[in-house]
């Protein structure tokens, strides 16, 4: 079963969401997990299950095709692994699917509060954004680390997973490629065709593919996330990002880069209105 056998349709949307709690909110640093459950817990349980056993399949991949930024507010960390957000705080959530999209706003819309962590949260608004790419040039920031790698054989035949960073060559070639696989998942064709459009002396690329060059990336913006007991390194930070709008378009949808469903890979495109203001 694929999501075209149960007609969901396509179309990419953003979620802009307040919350709010009574007090600050605490929760663990490595707080992904939550965010992801809250999701999939605000959507029906058909498309539940049709995203966790099947998604959009492609070679030996199953790309689930959503991400969310981290929480943006003003925090501080405390004790431990804990930081404490002060309400109300946005989260942002990405999908080229309809319905994924509308039913978390609906259901989110429909109850008082939500629980994350233990703890109760209400909406405050929620504002469903779209925005399109005619260019083949962005600057964006990430609204969550983008992370990508390879899983490697060690000398002694185990696997071993090698992150890598904003500035090794394989960095944005692997970020391209993946972005390619997520197109023909999602569109069940081949990327390339909206650079037929540009002018000819426009900044030439490749049809069907990107690039990711970092612009204003340093060590401080290596974040390592511990997502179910697992490690993962990601890069926030600025970067341009070029090359097919179209495939620019579906990885602001869906996630730059790895891991998305568990928050990575999320940003805004900057020179419009900051979806990270506070």
């Amino acid at each position: 079963m694929v999501f075209s056998d149960v007609g969901l349709r396509k179309r990419d949307m953003r979620l802009l969401l307040e919350l709010s709690s009574k007090t600050n909110f605490t929760i663990t640093i490595h707080y992904n997990y939550y965010i992801q459950g809250l999701l999939y817990k605000s959507i029906s349980p058909k498309l539940a299950q049709i995203l966790h056993d099947y998604g959009f399949p492609i070679e030996k991949r199953r790309f689930k095709l959503f991400t969310f930024s981290r929480i943006l507010s003003e925090y501080r960390i405390g004790n431990g692994d804990m930081i404490t957000f002060a309400p109300p705080f946005r989260l942002i959530v990405s999908s080229p699917m309809n319905e994924f999209i509308e039913e978390i706003a609906e259901e989110l819309m429909r109850k008082e509060s939500v629980e994350i962590c233990s703890q109760n949260v209400s909406l405050n608004s929620v504002e469903v954004s779209d925005i399109s790419i005619d260019r083949d040039r962005l600057r964006i920031r990430m609204l969550s680390p983008v992370t990508i790698y390879s899983t490697l054989l060690r000398g002694d035949g185990k696997k071993k997973t090698y992150y890598y960073t904003p500035f090794e060559k394989e960095f944005s070639r692997l970020i391209s490629e993946n972005a390619r696989k997520k197109f023909r998942a999602f569109y069940e064709r081949e990327p390339g065709g909206s650079l037929k459009t540009l002018p000819l002396n426009r900044y030439p690329r490749t049809h069907g593919e990107i690039q990711l060059t970092p612009l204003n990336v340093n060590k401080s913006n290596e974040k390592i996330v511990s997502y179910k007991g697992t490690v993962i390194k990601g890069w926030t930070g600025i970067y341009e990002l070029s090359g097919d709008p179209e495939l620019m378009k579906l990885v602001y949808d869906a996630g730059l880069g790895g891991k998305n469903p568990q928050g990575f890979g999320c940003f805004e495109v900057l020179g419009r209105k900051k979806e990270s203001e506070d």
